[in-house]
C-alpha cells in the first residue's frame, strides 16, 4: 500500500466565472507532467452538461447538490475510491471542481478528517474569479448578501486567485480589483488570465502554500440560489436561447446547455455569465439525444421562462 499522499488540486469559484476551462487547463499540464489525473466534479443540478469535455478522463460525478453541505456523503465515498485508485498506481493527483455556491473551507474540512488527512494534501486552493463582474458581486448595491458572503468565502479560502477574463478589463480596473481582493486575502498569490491562459505557468513557479486546519463551519445550504433544469427541448434557435437569457438576465447568474439549432440542424453547447454569452458548435459524432439548459440564479421559476 501506498503512504505517500495524494496531492489534491481544489478549483472554485462563482458561477460563471470559468472553473471549468481552468480544470481543462489542469488537466492537461499534469499530463504533459506524465501524471495521471482523476477529477471529481460538482454540479448542482442533477445532469453535467458539459461531460463531453472528459470524455477520456478519469470523471467522478457528484450531482444535484453542493459537496461543502449536501453531499459531503458522496464527496466522502468517492475519496475512498481515490484511496484505492492510487493503491494501484491509476491516479497520481486529484483535482476537485466545486459548484459556483461551494462554501471551500468545507471542502478543505472533508480532506482534513478522519483517515483522509493522511491519504491526501491540498497543494492549491485555486479561486477562479471572474473579473468582469466581481466587484458587482460584492457591492452592497448589486448584489444580495448571500452573494456577497460566497465571493468573500472563496477568496478568503485561496491560495492561488486568478483573475480570469481579463481580456474584457482594462489596466486600471485590474489593478482595482487585485487591491480589494489583497485586502480580503493577502496571503494568496494573485494573478491575471483569459480564458484560464497562464494558470499552469504558476503553477510552476510557486511553491506549495500549507492550508490551515479550517474549524467546520456552519453549512449553509444556499436556499435562494436554485438550479431549474429544462430538457426535452426541440425546434429551438440560438436566437431564442439569446432572448429567454435577456429576459431572465436580472435574476440569472449562470446557465449552459446543448441545443439543436433548428435553422442549420447542428447542435451548440452554450455557456453565459453576466455580460458574456459564448456558442460553440459540437462536431463529429455527438452522443446527445435532446436539448437540456441549466439555468442558475435566484426567483427563477419554470412556469415564468419563455421558450
Amino acid at each position: 500500500m501506498k503512504t505517500t499522499k495524494i496531492p489534491v488540486y481544489l478549483i472554485n469559484g462563482f458561477l460563471g466565472s470559468g472553473k471549468t476551462t481552468a480544470l481543462i487547463k489542469c488537466i492537461e499540464y499534469f499530463k504533459k507532467k506524465n501524471k495521471k489525473p482523476a477529477i471529481i466534479l460538482n454540479e448542482l443540478g442533477n445532469t453535467n452538461l458539459e461531460k463531453h469535455l472528459f470524455k477520456d478522463e478519469s470523471l467522478y460525478e457528484l450531482l444535484n447538490g453542493c459537496i461543502c453541505c449536501s453531499i459531503q456523503d458522496d464527496l466522502r465515498k468517492v475519496l475512498d475510491e481515490m484511496v484505492v485508485l492510487a493503491n494501484e498506481d491509476k491516479i497520481d493527483v486529484l483535482l476537485v471542481e466545486g459548484t459556483g455556491v461551494a462554501n471551500p473551507s468545507e471542502i478543505h474540512f472533508v480532506f482534513k478528517t478522519g483517515s483522509f488527512k493522511d491519504r491526501f494534501s491540498i497543494e492549491q486552493s485555486i479561486c477562479v474569479v471572474d473579473g468582469s463582474n466581481i466587484q458587482s458581486y460584492l457591492s452592497i448595491f448589486s448584489s444580495s448578501k448571500e452573494v456577497r458572503e460566497l465571493q468573500r468565502e472563496q477568496l478568503e479560502s485561496a491560495t492561488m486567485i486568478t483573475i480570469n477574463k481579463a481580456d474584457l478589463l482594462r489596466h486600471e480596473q485590474i489593478e482595482k480589483i487585485k487591491k480589494i481582493i489583497g485586502k480580503m486575502n493577502g496571503s494568496a498569490v494573485i494573478i491575471t488570465t483569459s480564458y484560464a491562459d497562464g494558470l499552469t505557468d504558476m503553477l510552476e513557479e510557486i511553491m506549495t502554500v500549507s492550508i490551515p486546519f479550517l474549524e467546520e463551519t456552519n453549512r449553509k445550504k444556499h436556499h435562494d440560489i436554485k438550479a431549474v433544469k429544462l430538457n426535452k427541448l426541440e425546434n429551438i434557435s440560438r436566437k431564442k436561447i439569446h432572448n429567454m437569457l435577456k429576459q431572465l438576465d436580472s435574476r440569472l447568474l449562470r446557465a449552459k446547455g446543448i441545443i439543436r439549432d433548428q435553422n442549420d440542424q447542428s447542435w451548440y453547447h452554450f455557456q453565459y455569465s453576466p455580460g458574456r454569452l459564448e456558442w460553440e458548435k459540437l462536431e463529429g459524432d455527438v452522443n446527445v439525444n435532446e436539448g437540456q439548459i441549466i439555468l442558475i440564479g435566484t426567483n427563477i421559476h419554470r412556469q415564468d421562462i419563455l421558450l
